[in-house]
């Protein structure tokens, strides 16, 4: 039976991962004061955006599936008031997830991360800041047709850019937020539909991702699985796909 051992701090997580960019960035001090290694895997702590914690597991798939073995004494420490907790594990091992536990439905996700600017292109200069706070309604309605599944409001404290058309009209939108950790983070990417495939994405992406790593000399993002052309766009802007995560609350029977 493979062993699991029991770490604390974020240099000895970060160690076991060889720096590993999304524990970089998506993990804080304070959540790294417990998680669980085995056979080239971790399991660590995360919050989503309310304070509830959740746990991810990455590595090797023979270390992945000893850590789900030991699960519930995890969530034993990370959760012990809740029967049911959110696991994000490698996509491909979600099947095994479910051999194990009752699990229930959750989301496919994926995660992206450059060090690179994407290299200049005369269409950025089209990218304005975009007050956020004054024209919050408009922005939650343009996310609302354009892409109900953004998961970044305005007047939260993120930057706001846009691409707008000759009559102040939203054309196309992002928001630069912070990681846990403090890197530039990506989110919202909205584009009106009636205007897609003229390279309003490209531009107002390429835009953002080239400013936050000129000032931060790194740039993330998360997007749905479900999003074809979202990921080639991401991937052609000289981002990297680290990681593909399968999230799911899982029931503990204590």
């Amino acid at each position: 039976m493979t062993a699991v051992v029991t770490g604390h701090g974020l240099d000895g997580l970060l160690a076991e991962t060889g720096a590993h960019p999304f524990v970089r960035w998506e993990v804080t001090d304070e959540l790294a004061a417990t998680w669980w290694s085995a056979a080239g895997a971790v399991a660590f702590q995360r919050t989503r955006k309310a304070v509830r914690r959740t746990v991810n597991v990455l590595g090797d798939d023979d270390g992945v599936m000893a850590l789900l073995d030991h699960l519930p004494e995890i969530a034993a420490n990370v959760s012990p008031e809740r029967r049911a907790f959110s696991v994000s594990v490698p996509q491909h091992l979600e099947p095994r997830l479910r051999e194990r536990f009752r699990v229930l439905d959750g989301g496919d996700w994926e995660w992206f991360h450059t060090t690179t600017a994407p290299a200049e292109h005369a269409s950025h200069e089209r990218v304005v800041p975009l007050d956020d706070v004054a024209r919050a309604g408009e922005v939650r309605t343009f996310l609302e047709a354009h892409s109900p599944t953004a998961d970044t409001e305005p007047g939260q404290g993120e930057r706001w850019f846009a691409v707008e058309g000759p009559d102040g009209s939203l054309q196309a939108v992002a928001a630069w937020g912070t990681t846990r950790a403090g890197a530039p983070h990506l989110s919202s990417v909205a584009v009106d539909t009636g205007l897609r495939g003229q390279g309003l994405g490209r531009t107002v992406v390429g835009a953002v991702t080239r400013a936050a790593v000129l000032e931060r000399g790194v740039c993330t993002l998360g997007m749905y699985s479900h999003n074809a052309v979202a990921r080639a766009l991401y991937l052609s802007l000289g981002y990297d796909r680290l990681c593909a995560w399968s999230s799911r609350p899982v029931v503990i029977d204590r």
